[in-house]
């Protein structure tokens, strides 16, 4: 089975804004709507949650409801941190996933990931310990020292852009999820570097450089440009 989670529980600290960003509006439909509509689409996938705090339930169950969607969907409330909704996220289903059982996790606001690349992250995610989507590095990279001088130049043919979706075979990130957990390491950010730290190999699927997160004004700017054509 193939399980979908869009995560929406963040607290946008870094908008500023009134809104949580996943659902500012634009053209009618909030910034998390957009990538719902594209995994409702997917007939593999078995079922879609998204992951939220319980104050946006009610909120989120009432766009759920005005609009007909292919699959089921269920909310799953979120915790303090990415890591914390993704674990809350694998134990929901952590009584129906099959060892082999494909979960997907897709930043609510990442709206223009596409079917395609999807699908591509699912087929590899088959095949490997899991698959992630990246976007190459167009600029040049240095390192800096604290004083904002230039350390040394990096080679950004070595250097990507992980985005998401990212998907795993469950039996596998449930229990790195679950060895953190006991050990009191919740500091990651990144179910990809959990896993890497751990030696799993995960494929990199290219993405485009359209799949990026909206996490300010001038990424919100972006983005409605582009929905408003």
């Amino acid at each position: 089975m193939i399980f979908m989670f869009i995560l929406l529980a963040g607290s946008s600290t870094r908008m500023g804004s009134s809104t949580l960003k996943q659902f500012i509006n634009i053209s009618k439909k909030e910034i998390f709507e957009y990538s719902l509509e594209t995994f409702d689409k997917i007939e593999k996938i078995n079922k879609i949650f998204l992951v939220a705090q319980k104050d946006n339930f009610e909120h989120i169950n009432q766009i759920i409801l005005n609009k007909k969607y292919n699959h089921e969907i269920e909310i799953i409330e979120g915790g303090a941190t990415r890591q914390e909704s993704v674990f809350n996220s694998l134990n929901r289903i952590k009584n129906i996933a099959s060892s082999s059982s494909i979960v997907i996790f897709h930043d609510a606001c990442r709206p223009l990931i596409t079917k395609e690349t999807t699908l591509k992250i699912i087929d590899e995610a088959e095949k490997n310990d899991g698959a992630t989507a990246y976007c190459p590095l167009f600029d040049s990279i240095c390192e800096k020292n604290n004083e904002n001088y230039i350390n040394n130049s990096l080679n950004r043919e070595k250097i990507v852009k992980l985005q998401t979706p990212q998907a795993f075979k469950f039996d596998i990130i449930y229990t790195a999820h679950e060895t953190e957990r006991k050990n009191g390491n919740l500091s990651f950010t990144d179910d990809t570097s959990l896993l890497v730290s751990k030696g799993f190999k995960i494929k990199l699927v290219e993405s485009s450089i359209l799949n990026f997160k909206v996490t300010n004004f001038d990424d919100l700017f972006i983005l409605k440009r582009i929905l408003e054509g």
